[in-house]
């Protein structure tokens, strides 16, 4: 396989990703795509190594030693009889088992101790102990894996996703259950808004619609689709050009910019081309926005091989895959969040575009797993 030839531009972003947006070496390479050596490779020697801990020998006499190991032993010797002497009063109150004792007794000396003192096994105590909590400690385990998905996923999880996901973490959990697991965590989906679109069906004269809607794609670099969204900041708006991989969602090419202009939209196919390095036969899908209309963009598609595909005018289903991401983009994470500047917004769109939807997030359409994880079982199913 011949080895991938990456852009100068795509090696800049991935470095910024761990530089300016703090994201590990492994983060980063693992949401990109590429080796942790060549990422690390990019960065150089920047992060001084520590100096060793050196452990000083100790100064300590033979006759110290004994003494410290006589002082030892009559401390031990003196918290057993402490033990022993709870022990026989509480015994003799006559409403307590041997293992109620002891569990009493834990709170002020350790189980281990307690036991040995005792003649008791650690594994019959802990054995009965297990056995009266497992209900409780089991409903709340959930109940804690439950808040922890929820904040993870950033509140956007109802309970068909909720049961889904417990189910992948081991646990036989239903829709039913998850709705009262969610209501015992106290936790609920976020709404979204609606947005509703205008229906149009003018075919472009640039590029018919050669997708027709087939969303389904059996192979990756085969299908893309772009587009672009505009976040409101308090340093003004800045726009959102992404590109995806129709078989598995995947968000392979991403740019931002302050002005919606072409090369918004041929940056973000720069990067998706030098993280992907696509074969011959690639489909790029749009809609009839200027940027995607521009000469030099179509000039820069029939340089890479790449034939287009543009949605009716107005007809946001024909490009229904990147607008669906959008949506989840803008009701999940962005909503009412009040950006200071462009660097804040684009930091977090980052991380919910690379990390959490690429990575975290269970998608439908890949059978209930993240893209990137899908793209990894069907890569080694092949």
């Amino acid at each position: 396989m011949a080895r991938k030839g990456f852009t100068e531009e795509f090696k800049a972003d991935a470095v910024n990703l761990v530089l300016e947006q703090g994201y590990s070496v492994t983060q980063a390479a693992k949401a990109l795509g590429v080796g942790e050596t060549a990422l690390r490779r990019w960065l150089g020697d920047r992060q001084p190594k520590a100096a060793p801990v050196v452990v000083g020998p100790t100064n300590m006499s033979p006759d110290q030693a004994r003494i410290r190991e006589l002082e030892k032993q009559v401390a031990r010797l003196e918290r057993e009889r402490d033990i022993l002497k709870k022990f026989h009063d509480l015994l003799r109150q006559g409403t307590r088992s041997q293992y109620e004792v002891i569990e009493q007794a834990e709170k002020v000396w350790p189980v281990a101790v307690v036991c040995k003192a005792l003649g008791a096994p650690r594994s019959s105590y802990y054995a009965w102990k297990a056995r009266r909590a497992r209900p409780n400690m089991q409903s709340e385990a959930l109940v804690d894996k439950v808040r922890q998905i929820h904040e993870e996923c950033g509140q956007s999880y109802g309970t068909r996703r909720m049961s889904k996901e417990l189910r992948r973490a081991g646990h036989k959990v239903g829709r039913h259950r998850a709705r009262s697991l969610m209501q015992q965590a106290q936790v609920a989906v976020q709404r979204k808004r609606h947005h509703y679109y205008s229906k149009g069906g003018k075919s472009s004269a640039i590029a018919p619609n050669r997708l027709n809607r087939q969303f389904m794609v059996s192979l990756p670099n085969r299908v893309w689709a772009g587009d672009i969204t505009f976040v409101w900041t308090q340093q003004g708006w800045m726009y959102f050009a992404v590109v995806i991989d129709l078989f598995s969602r995947r968000v392979v090419g991403w740019a931002f910019s302050a002005c919606a202009d072409t090369s918004l939209v041929t940056r973000a196919l720069n990067v998706a081309l030098g993280n992907r390095r696509p074969t011959d036969g690639l489909l790029f899908h749009s809609d009839q926005g200027s940027q995607y209309s521009s000469l030099s963009f179509q000039a820069k598609l029939q340089k890479e091989g790449i034939t287009p595909s543009m949605s009716r005018a107005g007809n946001c289903w024909d490009n229904a895959v990147v607008e669906r991401f959008f949506c989840a983009l803008k009701g999940e994470r962005i909503r009412d969040r009040a950006y200071r500047n462009h660097a804040e917004a684009k930091a977090d769109i980052t991380d919910y575009a690379l990390f959490f939807y690429n990575h975290r997030r269970l998608h439908s359409a890949t059978q209930d797993m993240p893209p990137a994880e899908y793209e990894a079982l069907k890569s080694r199913s092949a």
